[in-house]
């Protein structure tokens, strides 16, 4: 029988998603460009993304069992589906170099003075491949064995940051109005979290409930994400700005005497964890992507390329961080919108009012297929792909 990635799991990899690459820069870049209320335009994007999810969860519950890629080739054709995942593919690899990048700056600056490319780069790239070849399941497995000690961290710093905060900075409420309400956008980099829906179609047990659980951790996920900005901004106030790191951040608003240290190289670590799980996410959509966009073999060269194309892509800009969120921000938005908001929108219209044919026997589920003859049954492979002989591919 199929391994198939559980409800609780697939939660916790939407919620890593969610809050990891919004923990760092994104805070106090936002308030460059739109001052404190930056928490509240921020529920702009977050919305819009929630809505991506409701998406994609209909087409789950429209076509139970199948593939992102069955369903591209159901509503499209081949060939348009085959231009669809090009699409994600080059998303999921422009964020796989930014992640891979934001998570080198961020140990560089805050645990080392000096950091060799090759020391930080070939074991995460290493263990990068490795779970990209053991599939969607070991790979939800090692995010539910890493969160509860991640989340403690995020608790751990915001809980410090709320004794500190001095909520009256973030008044007056909405002092520019709406004026600054385009600059929004050009933030795209940031967001797009659920796209990596495409990797879980068709890999997902639904059970009892399974869409409202969805919902309700994500909602919650999304008020976290928005209260924490709040607070980093209600500690730092016009000062947010000059901050690199927001989560690490507030811990240096701890009274900690010095014999005793700081707690804040903890948190520094599991943050490291959740940026390696997050960039692991992105190479997967990258490797499924290309495998379904252009050929579906040689799976270990094409996860090498993969991730070795990463690496090259920032050692040639040198890590600069900041050159990549100003060509992003100048040159790569439009991009970006178009893949994580455009390219959904059409796909869910499609999906939407285009009448679904009736279950194939390739589409009935295993327990369905227990009653027929067992000449007839087929059996899932881990992605997704039918094999007609009945035997895993």
């Amino acid at each position: 029988m199929k391994r198939l990635v559980t409800t609780r799991q697939l939660s916790l990899i939407l919620i890593i998603s969610l809050i990891t690459l919004k923990g760092l820069l994104l805070p106090p870049i936002m308030a460059k460009d739109l001052g404190r209320d930056s928490y509240i335009f921020a529920f702009i994007p977050l919305i819009l993304d929630f809505l991506v999810l409701l998406g994609f969860l209909f087409i789950m519950n429209k076509y139970p069992g199948q593939s992102f890629f069955q369903i591209l080739q159901q509503l499209f054709g081949i060939v348009i589906a085959k231009v669809i995942m090009f699409f994600f593919f080059c998303f999921f690899f422009i964020k796989s170099c930014i992640i891979f990048q934001a998570n080198f700056v961020y140990l560089n600056e805050n645990l080392y003075t000096t950091f060799n490319w090759l020391i930080f780069a070939v074991p995460i790239l290493f263990t990068a491949v490795a779970c990209a070849m053991r599939g969607v399941t070991a790979f939800a497995r090692l995010v539910e064995f890493f969160f509860p000690v991640i989340i403690v961290g995020v608790f751990t710093s915001v809980g410090a940051g709320v004794l500190s905060a001095d909520f009256s900075n973030l008044l007056p409420f909405m002092e520019f109005g709406l004026s600054k309400l385009p600059k929004v956008f050009s933030y795209a980099l940031w967001f797009g979290d659920y796209l990596i829906m495409i990797v879980f179609l068709g890999n997902v047990k639904t059970t009892q409930k399974f869409n409202l659980r969805i919902i309700l951790s994500i909602a919650g996920g999304i008020i976290g994400v928005v209260s924490f900005f709040a607070i980093f901004y209600s500690i730092h106030n016009y000062s947010a700005i000059c901050h690199t790191n927001a989560i690490s951040d507030m811990l240096q608003t701890m009274p900690l005497s010095s014999d005793v240290g700081s707690f804040d190289w903890i948190l520094i670590i599991l943050w490291d964890i959740s940026l390696f799980l997050f960039f692991t996410m992105n190479v997967l959509g990258a490797f499924y992507s290309f495998r379904m966009a252009f050929f579906d073999q040689l799976h270990i060269p094409v996860a090498i390329g993969i991730v070795v194309l990463v690496y090259v892509v920032n050692w040639l800009i040198n890590f600069d961080i900041y050159f990549t969120i100003d060509v992003a921000q100048k040159y790569l938005w439009q991009g970006f919108l178009f893949v994580q908001y455009g390219l959904p929108a059409i796909i869910f219209s499609f999906a939407l009012f285009k009448k679904h044919k009736q279950k194939k026997p390739a589409d009935l589920s295993v327990k369905d297929q227990k009653s027929m003859p067992e000449s007839k049954r087929i059996t899932l492979t881990r992605d997704g792909v039918l094999d007609k002989r009945g035997q895993a591919e």
